[in-house]
């Protein structure tokens, strides 16, 4: 089973940002598209950390989150032992400057080849997810599972919903043949 994730409202209630969330739309649309199960997960650093271990028995794992200073695409490699903001997640949680797991490892790496898989599908590639939710969801999957990939996309603006579909295709199928 192909599962891809994304993630439900960010920010607090009151905002515009508390009512879309890219990735959401773009996995649902995505996995309709390929016949992929969708997970939307909440962005709470509680919520993603057993992730990983959740989805270990799948074929393989796409992860989407919104990057707002990006204006293209990329997979993330590396996800770190750190955790910090400058907003809460959607349960309040302010990370400021804390290990994910005081007894894990300081990175993991992804178990995708993501370079080949960046050069095949035509995009770019990131050292680490950040240190927000988005990294925090990268750690738990790289921990527990081979076959998972972190994706930071682009604000809809910068990346229409049909290229997205597009490239999750591109990307899922260069990641199984590499």
């Amino acid at each position: 089973m192909i599962v891809l994730t994304g993630f439900g409202p960010f920010g607090p209630p009151e905002t515009v940002a508390h009512d879309e969330n890219p990735s959401e739309t773009l996995a649902l649309a995505a996995g309709r598209a390929i016949g992929a199960h969708v997970e939307i997960l909440p962005v709470s650093y509680a919520a993603v950390a057993n992730v990983g271990a959740l989805l270990a028995d799948a074929e393989l794992v796409l992860s989407l989150g919104v990057a707002g200073s990006r204006q293209a695409p990329m997979l993330e490699k590396h996800a770190v032992n750190w955790r910090e903001s400058r907003i809460p997640d959607i349960d309040g949680k302010h990370a400021r400057g804390e290990l994910i797991d005081v007894a894990g490892p300081d990175t993991v790496r992804t178990g995708w080849d993501v370079d080949a898989v960046a050069s095949g599908a035509g995009l770019g590639v990131s050292l680490s997810a950040g240190a927000y939710v988005c990294n925090a969801l990268s750690y738990s999957l790289y921990r527990h599972h081979r076959n998972a990939c972190f994706l930071h996309i682009p604000p809809s603006e910068h990346m229409g919903l049909d290229e997205g579909i597009d490239l999750i295709g591109r990307i899922i199928t260069c990641s199984m043949s590499v």
